[in-house]
């Protein structure tokens, strides 16, 4: 469950009872004590494997100086509440995750509420909503409540022992997603902006509408692009080195999604939740429906921009056409 990728630096791979099946996190020791990238969720079973793995290299819990976070999933920042009750770390996020930290703090019935109302006026079924709101309930039940000590604003450059870091906001998964580079080493550290097998779930941000999850996504992968990387470290799947052909068969894949939406609503005037049924068919779980409409909404988000549908309200939907 953990491998050496440089010199005090380490790759957890942690449990996680989704789909994925795992997610990793990463460990740089220095000065004595240790930076954590991201946390797993907060199950008993990722707590063991975290603390048996400090144990192999002579450290434990209370050694977890500061927690990065790349984005606020609760695979990604779950534990993070315990491990900072248990270590004092201090935990540094995005300036985007402001509103979702709020959420953990009392106000999740408005966040639903915002979350049911996307859905319903994109024509998400029922019984899918139900079925999210339910399961938006379990997910923060494995997580921990946090105090965020530092918000990045843009792209700063750290010192974390002797090794120079950049913090990278990489958009388009999420708002506010960051990522973390090592230009000595060429180490990235991706989170869930670039994987090597799947193309990560684009969502919008209900905090803000103006945000173009699709454009920010391809932007930023553009800026990623231009980095000197000899091995990407992604949050879910094995770390690999060809960075550009990765980037370059992502952004043929969204080419070709957003051909496919643009063929389905020339058919006629569709919720973005029917278009959604034309790309994934419709025997998706109410899960996959939740997922599928956010990747079709954000592909039409670019269509409606570029002029080529218009977004227009039919009672209380909203059609593209």
């Amino acid at each position: 469950s953990m491998e050496k990728i440089a010199a005090n630096f380490y790759m957890l791979t942690l449990p996680m009872p989704f789909r994925l099946g795992h997610v990793h996190a990463f460990l740089l020791v220095h000065d004595g004590r240790i930076t954590l990238f991201d946390t797993g969720l907060n199950t008993p079973e990722t707590f063991l494997h975290l603390s048996d793995s400090l144990r192999l290299i002579g450290k434990d819990i209370r050694d977890i100086e500061r927690i990065l976070i790349t984005h606020y999933h609760i695979d990604h920042c779950g534990m993070a509440g315990r491990l900072q009750d248990l270590s004092g770390a201090t935990i540094h996020m995005s300036m985007r995750s402001r509103p979702f930290i709020m959420t953990q703090n009392g106000e999740e019935r408005a966040f639903l509420d915002r979350i049911e109302f996307f859905c319903r006026r994109h024509g998400l079924p029922e019984k899918a909503i139900v079925f999210i709101g339910g399961l938006l309930g379990t997910f923060k039940k494995a997580g921990s409540s946090f105090t965020v000590t530092h918000f990045y604003e843009g792209g700063t450059k750290e010192i974390i022992g002797k090794r120079e870091m950049l913090v990278l906001p990489t958009p388009g998964h999420t708002h506010d997603h960051i990522s973390f580079y090592f230009p000595r080493e060429g180490i990235l550290l991706s989170g869930d902006h670039v994987l090597p097998e799947i193309t990560p779930n684009l969502s919008p941000n209900l905090f803000a509408p103006d945000f173009r999850p699709l454009q920010s996504f391809l932007a930023s992968l553009s800026r990623m692009e231009a980095l000197s990387v000899a091995t990407v470290y992604p949050a879910h799947g094995r770390p690999f080195a060809d960075l550009k052909g990765r980037i370059a068969a992502i952004r043929s894949h969204h080419d070709a999604r957003k051909n496919l939406t643009l063929t389905s609503v020339k058919e006629g005037p569709k919720t973005a939740f029917a278009v959604s049924r034309d790309i994934f068919g419709s025997e998706l779980n109410e899960f996959d429906q939740f997922l599928a409409l956010n990747e079709t909404y954000v592909h039409l988000v670019e269509l409606v921009y570029e002029g080529l549908i218009r977004e227009d309200r039919s009672g209380d939907s909203i059609v593209y056409a």
